[in-house]
């Protein structure tokens, strides 16, 4: 309704801190709020809030809404952490979320029969693409309650409950789908489970596609300032054997551009940032014109497109493909060596038996740096098996001097 009525919508998680809710609502100019009684504000607000099970809805008039809307016009903000210490919004117009459903050719034959989940929070990006893939297609939503969502045996009976043909899934939240998928049989109709929000190691997809052998599952690399995907990889038994980070090429309607610190395109195989341009571009941050300069910049090649630099560090494989190294602010110096956190991480990861790795820089009492890796994995490490194991791929000053093994990683709540 708001996005026929010509409207742009701010999404809210009512979990979020009063302070962030009231900042969101005033840095992004918001005239109306719709909410529930159950999810209500905690506080005042003007000029308006509409409550959507208030009854008095039900005397109104329902007529279809004729389309406001053209390409160019605002669709949604969303807001992602910022390094200000306060959120910045993200502008989306409604010509970015059709490019990236409806492109050609779309590398999916989605259609009116597929039934999707909706199972990530509105407020996360990835729920853009779990909304209007179903419906622009014609297809069917399920959304997932939270409770559901948190716990895998009750999300697996619902995916079987309803015959759910496409999920969407961080690999996170996926290793404890795999765990519980494989402990019971349940029948299942998945015809997709694509893949976003972090990094995903495909070594951990072996047990799932060993007993759901028609699911195709595919890696998807996403920003928000981008429009949720940007590239896709169908994951099949050789990228599983690899376990390699490969995140594939540029959807149709995007390019993608690996470069140095001079926005200078590097050869094959060099690591660099991405660079991505396209029809999934944002408009920019609101109110955030600097930022909007600094992050989204002219190609130096072809100045009439406009670039977002995704911060990401990559590589261009011989076959043309990419794979995610990690971030460039996760670079570190250690006794003068210029060091990937991203790469160290990557080579962990590699090990038969590992789950997670992050890798940090801290002080010791000295104030010097060290490199510190924190991972999880499926049986107890020795430090002589980790450092053993980095050796073969990595020089001495990029081996951690310290690690810690932990259940599992801490998480964020998305």
């Amino acid at each position: 309704a708001i996005l026929k009525a010509g409207g742009a919508y701010v999404p809210i998680d009512p979990s979020y801190p009063e302070d962030r809710i009231r900042y969101m609502l005033s840095d992004s100019g918001t005239a109306l709020v719709l909410t529930s009684r159950a999810t209500a504000l905690p506080f005042e607000f003007e000029p308006s809030v509409l409550l959507i099970d208030d009854p008095a809805w039900e005397q109104q008039e329902g007529t279809n809404l004729s389309p406001l809307a053209s390409a160019e016009h605002l669709a949604y903000i969303i807001y992602t952490s910022g390094s200000t210490g306060q959120p910045k919004g993200v502008m989306i117009e409604h010509r970015n979320v059709v490019q990236l459903v409806l492109n050609d050719p779309l590398p999916f034959d989605f259609g009116a029969e597929d039934i999707w989940t909706v199972f990530h929070s509105f407020s996360f990006d990835f729920s853009v693409w779990e909304m209007y893939g179903a419906l622009l297609y014609g297809g069917r939503s399920v959304i997932v309650p939270k409770l559901v969502a948190q716990h895998p045996a009750a999300f697996l009976e619902l995916l079987s409950k309803e015959n759910v043909t496409v999920l969407n899934q961080t690999p996170t939240a996926f290793r404890g789908l795999i765990q519980e998928a494989m402990s019971r049989t349940v029948p299942l109709n998945l015809r997709y489970v694509i893949f976003g929000g972090e990094a995903l190691q495909p070594g951990m997809l072996r047990p799932w596609k060993e007993k759901y052998t028609e699911t195709r599952l595919i890696n998807m690399y996403g920003i928000t300032e981008t429009t949720v995907h940007v590239t896709y990889k169908e994951i099949g038994e050789a990228e599983i054997e690899a376990n390699r980070s490969a995140i594939g090429w540029t959807l149709p309607t995007l390019n993608g551009y690996v470069m140095n610190v001079d926005s200078q395109l590097v050869p094959v195989g060099a690591a660099g940032e991405l660079y991505v341009g396209g029809a999934g571009v944002a408009r920019g941050y609101l109110n955030r014109d600097e930022l909007t300069r600094e992050r989204f910049v002219a190609n130096p090649y072809q100045p009439e497109e406009r670039l977002y630099r995704s911060g990401d560090l990559v590589r261009r494989l011989d076959n043309g493909e990419m794979e995610y190294l990690g971030r460039i602010d996760h670079q570190v110096k250690i006794r003068g060596y210029r060091i990937e956190l991203g790469e160290i991480e990557a080579q962990l990861l590699r090990m038969e038996a590992m789950k997670e790795a992050v890798v940090i820089a801290r002080e010791n009492e000295q104030g010097q740096s060290e490199l510190c890796a924190y991972l999880a994995a499926e049986n107890e490490l020795t430090i002589a098996q980790l450092r053993g194991a980095l050796a073969q791929t990595l020089p001495s000053y990029m081996i951690p001097a310290h690690f810690v093994q932990l259940e599992k990683l801490p998480l964020t709540p998305n």
